[in-house]
């Protein structure tokens, strides 16, 4: 029986690898080299000076772990406290804890720097009851000593234990400690052989749950929709797509211009999202489903934010300002084998979309001010 959840910190709580592996390439181009995916992935949940040689080592740069590290530190300091919370994250953590279960944190970051990535989540870091930082262990991860510390902190055996992870380093640490472990990978294209042991793959914890694991369940999802706190107002031209969605999939899309994805929606998961939709001068609004992510049935090279309107227009918009108020998210981005599959699983996505959007604590959102035209 699980009765306690271990976390890791970086990559699965708060977003830190973006500033890393943006400030971790600084670093390394004053050496002439960059920062392929592949070491950044060998990097990927060791501490910091683990880190570091492993990218010295690997892009040859003649420099120790201590001095990249002493190069990087001074930009990186300041930034901790800014780092964003993940998708589900927050949920994730509170429905836990008000349900009674036991949780900690086992992190690779030094307590300095653990203290400063929580600075400003002070609300999120009490509710853990255990927290193991990567200057309280002999060996870090992948050794299950971390793990095991926080097990006997919490009361509890490792049997008892459910962990949740983004890098492979951490799946082999759980599996040592003889701890189930729920891998949600924060770096795409681990190879398979990485998540051997683990007990499920997610794309973030918004797909987390808990009710499989024998843990209570959440009370907030609506007919298959988990809702978003806070919900996303969004607003933009409608440009031209890739021309397939009326006459390829019988869907027509209005897509949002690619400046959308670089500000209001750069931390959304890739998925399948629900809401509400208002065009140009007309107050009237709609429900719609809208897909982020990267369409990979038609191996798109970038991603796209592409919502359907469920409403049948008598002509095309182009150009006009679409409001969107993004309340709800349905499921990860997935791949399909057959071209009829996709177009079926669209149709379900709008039949639940409909469905929990009929719900009367989801269709007050429609009333929002932001769906009305300025001019109104």
């Amino acid at each position: 029986m699980i009765t306690t959840v271990l976390f890791d910190l970086d990559g699965t709580l708060i977003d830190t690898e973006t500033l890393v592996n943006g400030v971790a390439s600084q670093v390394v181009s004053k050496y002439g080299k960059s920062l392929p995916h592949s070491v950044q992935q060998a990097a990927l949940g060791k501490r910091p000076l683990e880190a570091w040689k492993i990218v010295a080592d690997q892009l040859e740069i003649p420099k120790t772990a201590e001095e990249l590290f002493e190069e990087s530190e001074p930009l990186l300091v300041d930034r901790w406290q800014h780092c964003k919370t993940l998708p589900g994250a927050v949920r994730l953590v509170d429905h836990l804890f008000n349900s009674g279960v036991k949780l900690g944190i086992v992190t690779s970051s030094l307590a300095s720097t653990f203290e400063r990535k929580l600075c400003l989540k002070k609300a999120l870091a009490s509710k853990f009851g255990a927290v193991i930082t990567g200057d309280c262990v002999e060996a870090g991860k992948p050794s299950p000593e971390g793990l095991l510390a926080a097990a006997k902190q919490l009361g509890s055996e490792p049997e008892e234990c459910l962990v949740i992870e983004d890098a492979p380093v951490g799946f082999k640490a759980a599996v040592a400690a003889g701890m189930r472990v729920v891998a949600v990978p924060s770096l795409a294209g681990l190879p398979q052989e990485s998540l051997e042991g683990c007990t499920k793959v997610l794309a973030s914890l918004l797909d987390f749950h808990p009710d499989e694991f024998g843990l209570p369940p959440f009370g907030d999802v609506v007919h298959g929709v988990v809702p978003l706190q806070p919900v996303w107002k969004i607003k933009g031209p409608v440009v031209r797509g890739f021309g397939r969605g009326s006459a390829t999939l019988g869907i027509p899309t209005a897509n949002l211009p690619p400046e959308s994805l670089m500000n209001e929606l750069s931390g959304a998961v890739s998925g399948i999202y629900c809401g509400f939709a208002s065009v140009g001068s007309s107050a009237e609004v709609h429900k719609m489903v809208m897909s982020i992510g990267w369409n990979p049935f038609f191996n798109n090279k970038d991603r796209t934010a592409e919502p359907w309107i469920l409403h049948e227009f008598a002509e095309p918009f182009y150009g006009e300002e679409l409001r969107l108020v993004v309340c709800g998210y349905i499921r990860p981005e997935a791949n399909f084998t057959t071209l009829e599959a996709l177009i079926a699983r669209i149709h379900e996505d709008a039949r639940i979309t409909r469905e929990a959007l009929s719900v009367p604590e989801l269709d007050e959102l429609s009333k929002s001010e932001f769906l009305k035209p300025v001019d109104n």
